[in-house]
């Protein structure tokens, strides 16, 4: 058994006029689907980018733009919380902000006993904290679960050279080292949180949301997006 945390950021939920669009919701449900039924254990972290990036507004105080940034994060949280209660998929949502009668309160021991009784536990909120990306999130959620495994849910199949959108000639990397990446700041989530992962043993696997089918490819040791450890 491992324990897992699913990064999707905000842009990923994003299809068409859909800020938040159902099939994108679908595809998170039926990858977490794959992984509880050859028994891993699920987190979710969720970025917020398709409602408010605070980086985009600097006309605003950066504290209030972070803030209204890391609430859109809980905003897709509970977008997500409603979908999967209604496939009647057992879930909680963890944040660092307290919501009293909205959305409970749960200690790291909490949060290690619902994982363990196979209920998805949906990070939202970021660290709480201005100045602080969704990365740094992942990696507090990560900490706070003692996950294994960050598997990068992303809108292209990996890891390239250059932005294979731009540069018809980027090269994909089937595998990178934590220092590789680190060194060439390839930019698959921000550097404290791939020093972290590389201090705590974590690998990332940078997949495309489209081969959520392919996820036990990883598991078999078969060819499959980007890993980075």
């Amino acid at each position: 058994m491992s324990r897992i945390i699913l990064k999707i950021s905000g842009e990923a939920l994003k299809e068409g006029n859909d800020v938040v669009s159902l099939n994108k919701l679908d595809i998170i449900k039926k990858t977490i689907k794959i992984l509880q039924s050859n028994n891993h254990q699920v987190g979710v972290v969720v970025g917020g980018g398709n409602i408010f990036r605070g980086r985009e507004h600097s006309d605003m105080n950066k504290v209030t733009a972070d803030t209204i940034g890391m609430l859109g994060t809980v905003m897709n949280a509970l977008y997500l919380k409603d979908y999967l209660d209604k496939n009647e998929i057992a879930n909680i949502i963890s944040t660092p902000f307290d919501f009293p009668s909205l959305i409970p309160n749960f200690n790291d021991e909490e949060l290690v006993e619902n994982i363990n009784n196979n209920k998805v536990v949906i990070f939202g909120g970021g660290i709480g904290k201005s100045g602080y990306s969704t990365d740094s999130g992942t990696i507090l959620a990560a900490k706070k679960i003692k996950c294994d495994l960050i598997i990068k849910m992303t809108n292209v199949d990996g890891v390239y050279s250059d932005d294979p959108k731009v540069n018809k000639d980027a090269i994909k990397f089937d595998h990178l080292s934590y220092n590789e990446v680190i060194e060439n700041n390839y930019g698959v989530m921000d550097m404290y949180a791939i020093k972290e992962c590389q201090n705590l043993g974590i690998k990332i696997l940078v997949m495309n949301f489209s081969k959520y089918n392919d996820i036990n490819k990883y598991f078999m040791e078969e060819n499959l997006g980007t890993i980075i450890s």
